[in-house]
């Protein structure tokens, strides 16, 4: 993917630890709520089934109810977090890259430690030197080391792909969010663009592979690892459903991977172009069913790539747009450090020695003009969900994926195009 871009860790949930990134919180308006509850008895409300699908609940004048389909095509039924709590777990595949994982845990893990990550410590041993303990963050991710497992899988599977210069928990809101509505997300550490392979020392001695076979390596690791009766993801992962996700130069190599691996049924990808100095684009066309979701303030790959991205794809096949946003609001790079000026503000305050790029990468779509990414995640995060059920099989009918969902995000512009072909 040659010049292609950077991400970075995240957390959703507040700490008291002034040290720890302020939490991300999908919050339903209070208002709206109790709104409907004061006019059940005069009007529908909505609700949903065991597995989160919408219903219309209607009152009769005889004092029974009824029950039917809610206008699911237009339900951002999920854009809050999910039934599942989240569990995590790491392991690595035989060259010795890290791999983390994300999945469905059992309602007694909200009781347990919470996963706690420190950015500098992918640096090398020389930079981290140079990073004061107080300028050094601890981010806390909304998932369970070890927690017992959801009881109802097994559960699809998502590989993820982080960007250039990122890493596997990079986008912490969104890969949870995932794993709260029922997906085991799985993601490799890329050394070869890697912020631990390009400024630490995790690409020495590691073989260098292409993004696609790392990605097909880490879900047979993952597999395997499930043989395990020790293991958090034992018996969880539902193999027949497997989809591949990613952001920067993990979009284009989701999309490499769903092109050429059989048991990849479905991609997005996130701010994806292949006409970057340095890219080609990819020798084949995906088959699957695909998402392409863009920012039109991207400075590190223009929104018209990933237009073009999406014109060349075979149906099924949906478009996000998102007016304003930069490059990073797929992840949760803008919010670490941010009242320090975020990561760029870091980098610069610390004084590391770092190539310009870097920090052009850690700042695109965080600075003052740009779209807030926590206003986009409730979008992202609906979207994604809404296409990989639909997609599966999971959802009897497509639930928010109608155009006209997007009214439903009122802190953010977003343009949903479909062709279900």
């Amino acid at each position: 993917m040659g010049a292609q871009p950077l991400t970075a860790p995240a957390t959703r949930h507040a700490s008291g630890d002034p040290t720890t990134v302020p939490a991300v919180l999908r919050r339903r308006a209070l208002a709206p709520l109790l709104a409907l509850a004061l006019l059940g008895s005069l009007a529908a409300c909505s609700s949903s089934d065991s597995d989160g699908t919408p219903t219309t609940t209607a009152a009769k004048g005889d004092g029974t109810t009824t029950t039917k389909p809610a206008d699911v095509g237009t339900d951002a039924a999920y854009e809050g977090d999910g039934p599942h709590q989240v569990g995590t777990t790491s392991f690595a595949l035989a060259d010795g890259r890290r791999v983390v994982a994300w999945y469905p845990a059992a309602d007694a893990a909200e009781d347990q430690p919470k996963e706690t990550f420190d950015i500098a410590s992918l640096l090398s041993p020389a930079l981290q030197a140079k990073i004061p303990a107080d300028k050094r963050p601890i981010y806390e991710i909304d998932a369970h080391p070890g927690a017992d497992q959801a009881t109802d899988g097994p559960f699809p599977v998502v590989l993820f792909s982080h960007g250039y210069a990122g890493f596997p928990e990079q986008s912490a809101d969104l890969v949870t969010h995932l794993a709260s509505w029922g997906f085991v997300v799985v993601a490799p550490d890329h050394v070869e663009r890697s912020l631990s392979g390009l400024l630490g020392v995790a690409a020495k001695g590691v073989p260098k592979q292409t993004d696609p076979k790392v990605l097909s390596l880490a879900l047979d690791a993952a597999i395997g690892d499930a043989k395990r009766e020790q293991s958090p993801l034992h018996d969880l992962l539902d193999v027949d459903r497997v989809a591949v996700v990613g952001h920067s130069a993990g979009a284009g190599a989701a999309y490499a991977e769903a092109t050429a691996e059989p048991r990849v049924k479905a991609f997005i990808s996130y701010s994806v172009g292949f006409q970057g100095e340095g890219d080609e684009a990819p020798p084949a066309t995906p088959k699957v069913p695909g998402m392409v979701m863009a920012g039109t303030d991207d400075g590190i790959i223009p929104f018209a790539e990933s237009e073009k991205v999406y014109a060349a794809m075979a149906a099924p096949k949906y478009f996000v747009k998102i007016d304003g946003a930069g490059h990073l609001v797929f992840s949760d790079l803008c919010l670490i450090g941010r009242d320090l000026g975020g990561l760029a503000g870091l980098i610069k305050e610390v004084g590391l020695d770092l190539p310009a790029q870097f920090s052009r990468l850690a700042s695109d779509g965080c600075e003052q003009g740009d779209l807030d990414p926590v206003k986009a995640f409730p979008a992202i995060d609906h979207l994604s969900v809404a296409f990989l059920r639909s997609t599966f099989g999971i959802d009897e009918a497509p639930v928010g994926l109608e155009p006209g969902v997007t009214k439903a995000f009122t802190e953010a512009k977003v343009t949903l195009t479909a062709d279900p072909g």
